[in-house]
């Protein structure tokens, strides 16, 4: 599974440079992160920055925990590589594959820290007059080596972007 993946995220990144207009990028663009898991708010934030080759970045996310929901405390930081599918007038669609190192605080148990691939997509609305662009996003963070922790880990949030 971890192989297919790879694969997976290769290709994409092959045909996402293969598409864009490397005319277009430059500078540097930050998101925040904002969500709830059954009642459990999650929050993070992340930056990349564009070049003619694509967009690498680093990211930022914490997931509170909810005993009574069985959801456990997530800390996850790491690097990534933006890869956008669609850069449309109004829409944009990507792909942010990477790697990270993640804190598990699971209820009656010790603290675990894991490290593993991380992948976040989705897509924004661009808003007008350049104030940035409203969207969704899923993240998801994996647990290579440690057996006795979950395998993966996965957020919805609503995110907000902006150039500077």
């Amino acid at each position: 599974m971890k192989k297919l993946i790879v694969v997976l995220c290769l290709l994409s990144s092959s045909v996402s440079f293969a598409a864009r207009n490397v005319a277009s990028y430059g500078g540097k663009t930050a998101s925040i992160n904002l969500g709830m898991n059954s009642s459990a708010l999650n929050i993070g934030g992340r930056m990349e920055f564009d070049d003619a080759q694509g967009a690498l970045g680093a990211y930022l996310f914490l997931q509170t925990e909810k005993k009574d929901a069985g959801i456990p405390q997530v800390l996850s930081f790491g690097a990534h590589s933006l890869l956008r599918l669609v850069e449309a007038s109004n829409v944009t669609a990507f792909l942010a594959p990477g790697i990270g190192i993640s804190m598990i605080k699971m209820d009656g148990a010790d603290d675990k820290t894991v490290v593993g691939a991380s992948f976040r997509y989705g897509a924004q609305f661009k808003l007008p007059n350049g104030a940035g662009a409203l969207g969704i996003e899923r993240f998801e963070a994996w647990n290579w080596f440690d057996e006795d922790t979950s395998s993966s880990v996965a957020f919805t949030s609503a995110v907000y972007s902006f150039n500077f």
